[in-house]
């Protein structure tokens, strides 16, 4: 059975929606910390599908979970750390919980408590999930940054988010040191502000066109007028960092979507057509085939048998 597809992107809302417990100590919509343990989920637990609109480690000292991050699994278990970019399709499936922590903040969180912090999550890869290895030593040192930032969430003393958020940043950088170990694709530069912005308007447009909060998919003019800039300008500045124009971007992106709810959803191939502005079935299926060389319903039979 393929898993529910919900408009939910705060992570308070998808405990609430899984019936989860919503700890009093959580004060704020763009940060959270929970020990896994404590929701008392009946093992095994299987999430809906959620498109958050946040950052989240999780840190599992003790345990074992498999993540489908948009079309990409990833195995968790002891002694490793799941980083999850925002505003992409999740879903987990915990096996066993010993000791584990879920942590979720957003950029504007961040922002607002440490501002320098935010450079060192544009440096990080751009893969929209990636899991670190650790030793025994470093996760027992992980596992004490863990609960500070728990101690801290559940203290009343003053410029504790400052404090969190300085301990969040310890995390990233252990997250960036272990990326830089292991040999890594060529990593789109998103180094210009330009880029940078283009790229969070991008995940930005499709995730409130999940969450319903759009109908407006944005072409590449869209794009350029919300940084009042020139569309070739624009166009190919992105191209200069990142190696493809906007538009195709746009198009990989809009393909990449599609592909995840004909694979992991029950919505019919109008539904999806018409989430994405194609009001012509043909010319969904005649697009959706131009960029994948193969049929939409073809495409999702292959994958179902």
């Amino acid at each position: 059975m393929k898993p529910q597809l919900t408009e939910i992107r705060k992570f308070t809302d998808s405990l609430a929606f899984m019936n989860l417990p919503v700890f009093t100590y959580i004060e704020r919509d763009d940060f959270a910390i929970v020990r896994v343990e404590e929701l008392g989920m009946k093992i095994p637990h299987n999430s809906p599908v959620f498109r958050p609109d946040h950052f989240n480690i999780i840190v599992v000292p003790d345990g074992s979970a498999t993540y489908l991050i948009n079309d990409t699994i990833f195995e968790i278990s002891s002694h490793q750390i799941l980083f999850i970019r925002p505003d992409t399709f999740l879903s987990y499936r915990w096996l066993h919980v010993g000791r584990a922590y879920m942590i979720s903040f957003s950029a504007s969180f961040f922002l607002q408590f440490w501002a320098s912090g935010i450079n060192e999550i544009q440096r990080l890869d751009n893969s929209k999930g990636y899991i670190t290895n650790l030793t025994e030593k470093m996760m027992k040192n992980v596992e004490q940054i863990c609960q500070n930032i728990y101690k801290e969430t559940t203290s009343q003393i003053p410029y504790k988010y400052e404090l969190i958020t300085n301990l969040i940043l310890n995390l990233l950088l252990l997250i960036r040191r272990q990326q830089q170990t292991k040999q890594q694709e060529v990593p789109v530069n998103t180094s210009n502000p330009y880029v940078t912005q283009f790229f969070l308007d991008l995940e930005n447009n499709f995730s409130t066109i999940i969450s319903g909060e759009t109908k407006v998919l944005l072409r590449a003019k869209d794009y350029a007028n919300r940084q009042n800039l020139n569309e070739n300008y624009l166009s190919k500045t992105v191209c200069t960092h990142s190696g493809k124009t906007v538009s195709q971007w746009i198009h990989e992106k809009l393909i990449n979507e599609i592909k995840f709810l004909l694979k992991y959803t029950d919505k019919s191939m109008r539904e999806i057509a018409s989430l994405y502005g194609f009001h012509d079935l043909n010319y969904f299926y005649n697009y959706f085939k131009r960029h994948t060389k193969n049929a939409p319903g073809l495409f999702r039979k292959s994958f179902t048998t």
